[in-house]
C-alpha cells in the first residue's frame, strides 16, 4: 500500500460486520455486544514476508521473550485467540472500566499477533517474541479516534503494571500535557515506550495548523523525547507512508500487507493500517529485555538503533531513522560500550620513523662486497660445469621449440 493513501485498510479487513456466536458472549475475552470483527478460519501455511524479512526465529536459540511483560495500548487484545493462548492478562480498560482481554475492533489483537503469536502446525505465522506476556490496555474502540486523556491514562496503567515495554500502536496529533506526563512517568519506571510515527486518521482530511514540513502533524507520543518512534515499510523495503518532519522515526519495520490473527478462530488475516509496524519493534525490545535484563530502557533503545539495518546516507534518515529493525542482531551483538571497552578517542596519528641518512660505505664495506661477489661467481661456475658434465653423460639435449 502506498504511503500517501495511508488508508485504514485494517478496518476493512478486520472490522467485518459479523456477530460472533452467542456462546462467545460470556467469560474472559468475550467481546462487547454489537457488530464486531468476526473469527478467522483460513490458515495460511506460507511464512509472511515480514517474518522472512526480519527472521526473528534466529534469535529464539537465545530467547523467545519470556518473561517480559509487554503492554499493548490499543483496542484491547482477545484472550480467545488460539495463537495467544495463556499469554494475555486481564489488562485494563481505561475507557469504560474493567478488563481489556476482549477486542471488538480487532486492531489490538492483530497487533498482538505480530508481536507474540505462538507457532502452530500448518501455519507460517509466528510473532517476534512468542513467549512474551501481554498486558492489554484499551484506550479506544476505534484506532482512528483516540482521546489524549485516555491515551495518557493507558500509558500510566501500563507503567503501574510494571510493563517493561509499552507498545502504543495508536496515536494522536494533540500535544497533550497529560500524555507528556504519562510518558515521563513510564520512563521513570524504566519502561521503553514504542510508538507509531504516523498520525491516526484520514490523510485527506483537514490537517492541524501545526503540521510539519512534510504536511503531517506530529504523532504523539512518538514525537516526545525518549520514545522509540517507528516508521512502516512495505515488502519492497520502501517507506509506505509519510511521517511528520516533527518526529523523525528512530527505526523502521514492516507495516503493510501483513498477516496476523483475528479476535477468534485459528485462521489468519492480511491487512494494512496505522501502527502495525510497532509490534515488530516492541517484540524485538522484549527479546532484548529478556536476554539482557541488566540493560535499562535507554540502553535497549540504543541497542535497537545501533544494530538496525542502516540505510545509506546520513543517520537518522528522515523516513527510516536508523534503519529496519534486526531482531537477531539486537539480541546477539556485543556493543563496545557494553563490553567494558573504552570508547574510541581521537583517531590515532601514524608514527613517522625517520629514514637514516646516507653514509659513506668506507673501504671495509667495499672489500666485503667484493669478496661476496667473487665467491658467488665461483660457486655458480662450479655448478654449471657439473651440470653440463651430468647432462652429457645422460644424453641430455635442449628442449625442442614449442
Amino acid at each position: 500500500m502506498n504511503g500517501p493513501t495511508r488508508a485504514v485498510a485494517m478496518l476493512a479487513a478486520l472490522a467485518v460486520p459479523a456477530l460472533l456466536p452467542p456462546a462467545a458472549a460470556a467469560g474472559p475475552g468475550a467481546p462487547p455486544t454489537g457488530r464486531c470483527a468476526g473469527p478467522a478460519s483460513a490458515v495460511t501455511p506460507a511464512i509472511p514476508w515480514a517474518q522472512r524479512r526480519l527472521a526473528p526465529d534466529r534469535a529464539w536459540l537465545l530467547t523467545r521473550g519470556a518473561p517480559t511483560l509487554v503492554a499493548i495500548v490499543d483496542t484491547g487484545v482477545s484472550a480467545r485467540a488460539p495463537a495467544l493462548a495463556g499469554a494475555v492478562a486481564a489488562g485494563t480498560d481505561v475507557v469504560s472500566g474493567g478488563r481489556a482481554d476482549s477486542d471488538c475492533s480487532g486492531h489490538g489483537t492483530f497487533v498482538a499477533g505480530l508481536l507474540a503469536a505462538q507457532p502452530a502446525a500448518g501455519s507460517g505465522l509466528a510473532g517476534v517474541a512468542p513467549a512474551a506476556r501481554l498486558l492489554p490496555i484499551r484506550v479506544t474502540d476505534n484506532p482512528d479516534e483516540v482521546d489524549p486523556a485516555a491515551l495518557a491514562a493507558g500509558i500510566r496503567a501500563a507503567a503501574d503494571a510494571s510493563a517493561r515495554v509499552i507498545a502504543v500502536s495508536v496515536s494522536t496529533s494533540v500535544d497533550s500535557p497529560a500524555v507528556r506526563a504519562a510518558v515521563s512517568y513510564a520512563q521513570r519506571r524504566d519502561a521503553l515506550v514504542v510508538a507509531a510515527a504516523e498520525t491516526s486518521g484520514d490523510p485527506t482530511g483537514e490537517r492541524d495548523a501545526g503540521a510539519g514540513a512534510r504536511g503531517w502533524p506530529p504523532a504523539y507520543p512518538a514525537a516526545l523525547p525518549g520514545v522509540l518512534a517507528v516508521a512502516p515499510i512495505g515488502p519492497d523495503g520502501a517507506p509506505t507512508t509519510d511521517v511528520s518532519a516533527a518526529n523523525t522515526p528512530a527505526v523502521a519495520a514492516p507495516g503493510s500487507d501483513l498477516t496476523s490473527i483475528a479476535p477468534a478462530g485459528p485462521g489468519t488475516l492480511t491487512a494494512s493500517g496505522h501502527g502495525l509496524a510497532v509490534p515488530f519493534v516492541a517484540g524485538t525490545a522484549a527479546l532484548v529485555r529478556s536476554y539482557r535484563p541488566e540493560l535499562d530502557a535507554p540502553a535497549v533503545r540504543h541497542r535497537l538503533e545501533a544494530t538496525a539495518d542502516h540505510p545509506s546516507g546520513r543517520l537518522p534518515d528522515p523516513l527510516l531513522g536508523y534503519g529496519v529493525i534486526d531482531p537477531v542482531a539486537a539480541v546477539a551483538t556485543v556493543l563496545p560500550e557494553e563490553s567494558g571497552d573504552p570508547a574510541p578517542s581521537a583517531r590515532p596519528q601514524p608514527i613517522h620513523v625517520p629514514r637514516p641518512a646516507a653514509a659513506d660505505p668506507g673501504p671495509a664495506r667495499v672489500a666485503l662486497t667484493a669478496a661476496v661477489v667473487v665467491a658467488t661467481v665461483a660457486a655458480a661456475g662450479t655448478f654449471i660445469a657439473a651440470a653440463v658434465t651430468r647432462g652429457r653423460r645422460r644424453g641430455w639435449r635442449p628442449a625442442e621449440p614449442a
